[in-house]
């Protein structure tokens, strides 16, 4: 038997399937910008944009961000 969250990443998963490539993109952002922490300041966010253009895979921009973010990896906890 699967557990709740076992369901709702297989729901998940299929859902996310089934959209176009400009419809995941926008929901990323809209996630991103849900779990910004609020008290970053602005010195902070001017120090992640001068260094975006820098970095070429996603990962390594959202590692650059990670201290301003709502979400931790769930070792971190």
């Amino acid at each position: 038997m699967k557990t709740k969250e076992e369901l709702a990443v297989e729901y998940c998963e299929y859902t996310v399937s089934k959209m176009d490539d400009e419809t995941i993109r926008r929901i990323a952002v809209i996630n991103l910008l849900a779990n910004i922490d609020q008290e970053t300041d602005m010195a902070t966010w001017e120090d992640y944009v001068a260094q975006m253009k820098g970095l070429q895979k996603a990962e390594d921009l959202l590692e650059l961000i990670k201290p301003s973010m709502l979400l931790r990896d769930t070792n971190e906890r």
